[in-house]
């Protein structure tokens, strides 16, 4: 049975693990190659060259291209309101795209001055047109 353990130890504040593990890895750094070295120190700068050019609005990604051209996609807010522009105008144009369509419909039929029939009979639009021409 393993015996109980004692949980009313205060525990380290936060400076003190800080220096903990601050000690720890400046320790480990000892041990370090030249080449893991050379590495770190590279990648350093090339972050700081980033977080510089980030500030200065001109962030290129790996393949030349301007990374702030495409910020506003980061946005959920500004997508969705793309969305729902894009989805009012497509909305719009059909609606005034089908209110066009209206000889088409019973009600130009039904409030035409000729009857029904005249729309259906093959020979009345030649006869109107031989009307038309006189």
């Amino acid at each position: 049975m393993n015996p109980i353990q004692d949980n009313t130890a205060p525990l380290p504040t936060e400076a003190e693990q800080g220096k903990a593990i601050a000690g720890l890895l400046d320790s480990r750094a000892q041990q370090l190659s030249m080449r893991t070295l050379k590495r770190l120190e590279d990648s350093r700068s090339l972050a700081v060259q980033r977080h510089a050019n980030r500030n200065a609005g001109h962030d290129i990604n790996q393949n030349g291209t301007l990374r702030h051209w495409l910020s506003w996609s980061q946005h959920p807010r500004l997508i969705s309101m793309g969305v729902l522009c894009a989805t009012l105008i497509v909305g719009l144009t059909l609606t005034h795209h089908l209110s066009q369509q209206n000889e088409n419909s019973d009600a130009f039929l039904l409030g035409a001055e000729l009857p029904p029939e005249a729309f259906v009979d093959r020979g009345f639009e030649p006869w109107l047109n031989a009307k038309a021409e006189l």
